[in-house]
């Protein structure tokens, strides 16, 4: 009986032994199973951040490019504009020390000429040109220059002048801005096309 109940007790063990190597082989697969899916899961995860890290970049780097794009071409048109500005304050002083008292002078004797002395004018000067311009046209080689010619103060001109028939209302305007206006609308564009270009 002691036989049996040794081979009982081996027995016993024996399952036992084989049943506890089953139950550790279930769990190392099944740790291994949850090890390996939890590494494919931390790879996948970490290839989206990666992912999702490119194209974050990818979006910042052109947001950045065409940020700089922008900037570049306000510069540019900025500049432009501020060279038209130079370009027009500088032709506008040339100008307007062009239109001397003496120059000033020599254009409205030529009108005056070509208008004939039949015709009653009114000339509009600035206040500063006007005694200078005066002494200049009425000479006493001039003195009918007197009866043929008026001249006023108009507060609006710098430089040069208006000249019209008298008690007409309606003059041509010889001032620095008019001509300078004028000359603009010609000057500019060529010039925008030149700044273009560069």
């Amino acid at each position: 009986m002691e036989s049996k109940l040794e081979h009982l007790i081996e027995k016993i063990k024996s399952d036992g032994i084989e049943e506890a190597n089953k139950s550790a082989a279930e769990i190392i697969a099944t740790a291994k199973k949850e090890a390996d899916d939890i590494i494919k899961k931390a790879k996948t995860d970490a290839q989206g951040i990666i992912d999702n890290a490119n194209r974050e970049a990818a979006k910042l780097k052109a947001n950045a490019e065409s940020a700089l794009r922008q900037a570049s071409r306000d510069t540019v048109l900025l500049t432009k504009e501020k060279l038209l500005k130079l370009f027009e304050a500088a032709f506008r002083k040339e100008l307007g020390d062009t239109m001397s008292p003496d120059f000033v002078k020599d254009l409205i004797l030529k009108i005056v000429e070509n208008w004939g002395k039949e015709n009653q004018l009114e000339v509009l000067v600035s206040d500063k040109d006007m005694e200078k311009l005066q002494k200049l046209l009425f000479t006493k080689a001039r003195q009918d220059l007197k009866e043929m010619v008026t001249i006023k103060v108009d507060k609006g001109i710098s430089k040069g002048f208006r000249i019209g028939l008298k008690d007409n209302n309606l003059y041509y305007d010889f001032t620095d801005e008019s001509i300078a206006e004028f000359l603009g609308e010609f000057l500019n564009p060529r010039i925008r096309e030149i700044l273009d270009k560069a």
